[in-house]
């Protein structure tokens, strides 16, 4: 069998029976209410509860235990490196931090040279000796800029 083409006056008059018999359909109270809640449940707005900001309020304070315990052991770090430094120039001579600071790992070289005196005068510093010529260890970054000099006594 084959199917019949429709026509566009078939289909006009099959919407129109369609339209009186649901007419006469009436949806149940309690199926309708059901649809309603359903509706009104997936389109209600976010309501933030109160579990929802303790947990919200947690993770800010842990948050903050976190950085503030990083910045105590960066201090305690940088006290411990500054000491060191001063133990350092205080035993070997004069260092100056004349550049950023070395990056752990960072490949340098050390360059021995000898300045005139006049140089480490124009920098504040007071050589010990009285010659024309002073003795420095440069320490150069891997970029060819010095990071620190210190200066022999």
């Amino acid at each position: 069998m084959t199917p019949m083409p429709w026509h566009d006056t078939d289909l006009a008059d099959a919407l129109d029976a369609l339209r009186r018999d649901d007419a006469h359909v009436e949806t149940p109270p309690h199926v309708e209410a059901a649809v309603l809640a359903a509706w009104d449940r997936a389109h209600a707005p976010h309501v933030d509860t109160r579990a929802g900001q303790v947990w919200r309020r947690m993770g800010a304070i842990a948050a903050s235990v976190i950085v503030a315990a990083g910045l105590g052991q960066l201090g305690r770090e940088l006290q411990r490196t500054t000491q060191a430094s001063a133990e350092l120039a205080r035993s070997s001579g004069t260092v100056l931090l004349v550049g950023e600071p070395i990056l752990r790992g960072e490949p340098v070289r050390v360059v021995r040279m000898r300045v005139p005196a006049s140089t480490l005068i124009a920098m504040g510093v007071r050589s010990a000796t009285d010659g024309e010529h002073v003795d420095v260890d440069v320490i150069v970054g891997e970029d060819g800029i010095a990071r620190a000099i210190r200066v022999g006594m």
